[in-house]
């Protein structure tokens, strides 16, 4: 049995079976994969069964029984959802991230990461390194090029890609070099699916739209069927929310009278920034904690607010995105903002650094910054919690080298507990 662990939603199939289509409620999550037909969280068996069932008329169409994408359901689907099942199909037809339906040649050895920096770092943490055959220009630069006091794990893991050609940026793609690198499928930045179209277009291989948000885990399940890692994503997967569970286990039972309220300050471009705030942040409320902006801000990206909304709020703990210096934005320039200096935090002293986004999301960095921001809210409840272990241990399941979150700490002004 295969496990991709999702939930779809279901729409109209174009089909030679003409019947009622079955709806499955939607969670957020968005991995499609044809072969599913009974819409749970395997390719298994039961899918088999289930399209015996429309075959014989007496299940519903649903959006991905037709197995291998050609407009009706029959054997040939049976026998495709067999060879998922076995790992011998030789090619799987999916929804991506952008909501486009890509077919992609199996097994896939070459891989181009074009998109930002989330789909790079996802193939070193699945163990798919080695399919990797280009990297783009903001790789290079933020991953390889940067000073050895700028943190950049995916150069501890797999310092050898820095070597590997420039594929031109994640809007501007370098077609000729792409090519000359014969890639199996390249992934593209979900929120510009024309530059995939386009890309896809002009030279005929299949392009698969990513992006990672935060702890839905989408993009490494994608990914991690797409090059065949699948039970590596899984394992991650599970790991996450084994430790998001331990520590919900304690913030989940504090009243929200006994929550501090947070304030992130999100700008990285100078002080005029300093009411540039996150939306959603994830670790702030796992960690027991309410983020003042998460009902005001809509977006999942970064927005502009103003000081009297920062006032209004009145936060107890303002964070600042960002740990290593030079700072954008530093701790003194908030505690001196004098339009701020009636906010609780600013009174108290209490803004700190927080490792933040890392162009893009990091799954790893942010499973570590709930347990950081834990202890930092409830230092009452979490004193036995050794975060720079755990937090040791983390960034060593997922990118497989030791010592990388101390390694973090050392080179940043963050908060650090000394035993």
């Amino acid at each position: 049995m295969r496990l991709f662990g999702f939930a779809v939603l279901v729409a109209l199939l174009a089909s030679s079976v003409s019947m009622t289509v079955a709806t499955v409620a939607p969670d957020g999550h968005s991995l499609k994969v044809f072969g599913n037909a009974n819409m749970d969280d395997a390719i298994d068996e039961e899918d088999i069964e289930y399209v015996r069932g429309i075959i014989e008329g007496t299940n519903a169409v649903t959006e991905l029984a037709d197995a291998n994408y050609n407009g009706k359901i029959d054997e040939e689907d049976i026998a495709q959802i067999e060879l998922i099942i076995s790992g011998d199909e030789t090619e799987l037809t999916l929804i991506d991230m952008a909501n486009r339906t890509v077919t992609i040649p199996m097994p896939v050895e070459r891989v181009v990461p074009a998109g930002l920096k989330d789909d790079f770092r996802t193939l070193i943490q699945l163990g798919a390194a080695d399919k990797i055959v280009g990297i783009n220009n903001y790789v290079k630069e933020y991953s390889y090029e940067k000073p050895a006091t700028y943190w950049a794990p995916e150069r501890d893991a797999a310092p050898e890609l820095g070597s590997l050609p420039d594929v031109g940026g994640y809007k501007t793609p370098n077609i000729e070099i792409i090519v000359s690198l014969k890639p199996d499928v390249i992934f593209e930045y979900a929120p510009i699916p024309d530059v995939a179209d386009s890309i896809q277009d002009k030279i005929g291989v299949p392009v698969v739209c990513v992006e990672s948000s935060q702890f839905d885990f989408d993009m490494l399940r994608i990914m991690g069927l797409i090059t065949g890692t699948e039970d590596r994503a899984e394992e991650l997967i599970s790991y996450a929310n084994d430790n998001i569970a331990n520590i919900t286990a304690v913030t989940s039972k504090i009243p929200e009278s006994e929550k501090p309220k947070v304030y992130c300050v999100s700008g990285t471009s100078g002080v005029a920034e300093i009411t540039k705030t996150w939306g959603r942040y994830d670790p702030i409320n796992i960690a027991g904690g309410i983020n003042v902006a998460e009902e005001f801000v809509t977006s999942s990206g970064s927005v502009m607010v103003s000081k009297e909304q920062i006032l209004a709020w009145n936060p107890d703990i303002i964070l600042i995105h960002g740990v290593s210096p030079p700072h954008a934005i530093s701790i003194e320039d908030v505690l001196s903002d004098p339009d701020l200096q009636k906010v609780n935090a600013v009174k108290n002293r209490n803004v700190n650094y927080t490792k933040g986004y890392a162009i893009g999301w990091d799954p790893a960095t942010g499973l570590s910054e709930c347990y950081y921001l834990a202890k930092l809210f409830h230092p009452d409840l979490f004193i036995d919690l050794d975060e720079e272990e755990i937090g040791d241990e983390i960034l060593e399941t997922f990118y497989g080298i030791k010592g990388l979150y101390t390694n973090m700490l050392d080179l940043s002004d963050r908060y650090r507990w000394m035993s």
